[in-house]
């Protein structure tokens, strides 16, 4: 079986392919929550600091491992992916009590945010002085503007890119299997 048969199947068949990218995003989000980051990059350990790392580490994937999958497949995990956040987000405005009523403005706004930020993010990834485009972007987007320390926010963009970098390097069995664990250590 290809790949494209392969992904289909594996992200096709409902139960499967669930928890397939259920993992990827678990795995995605243990990074983002990294106590390290907060402390050793000024992530403000806010809900908008956390909801802006997960944001990030979900973008240096998603933009990482476009050209390792092929055909409908590759299209198909970053709808999965984008589609399980979005409901994480959802639950995790229903736990904090959000009003059903506001729930869905908010996973909107939410839902904008991210793939603004995902497009932000892309290009500062694949442009030319990525490391400097990769802080302007961090600064605008994570920071808010906020005055953070230049070598947090250079050392965020290194960290980033060094991410980025071992994102690109996933095969399509690595990513079809979840085998994203232990990217950073």
């Amino acid at each position: 079986m290809g790949l494209v048969e392969t992904l289909k199947s594996r992200f096709s068949r409902k139960r499967a392919g669930q928890d397939a990218v259920f993992a990827l995003y678990h795995d995605l989000v243990g990074l983002a929550r990294g106590q390290d980051l907060y402390k050793k990059f000024a992530i403000p350990d806010t809900l908008d600091g956390r909801f802006e790392a997960i944001v990030l580490h979900l973008a240096l994937f998603l933009v990482a491992t476009r050209d390792v999958l092929e055909g409908a497949g590759k299209g198909q995990l970053e709808r999965d992916l984008n589609q399980v956040f979005l409901k994480d987000m959802d639950r995790n405005l229903r736990e904090m009590g959000v009003g059903d009523l506001s729930v869905g403005k908010q996973v909107k706004k939410m839902a904008s945010a991210h793939y603004g930020r995902l497009r932000s993010y892309e290009q500062a990834l694949t442009g030319k002085d990525a490391q400097v485009r990769l802080m302007a972007a961090l600064r605008r987007n994570l920071y808010r503007g906020e005055k953070v320390p230049g070598a947090k926010a250079a050392g965020l963009a290194d960290y980033s890119l060094a991410l980025y970098g071992k994102f690109k390097t996933l095969s399509a069995a690595d990513i079809l299997a979840a085998k994203t664990k232990g990217m950073v250590s």
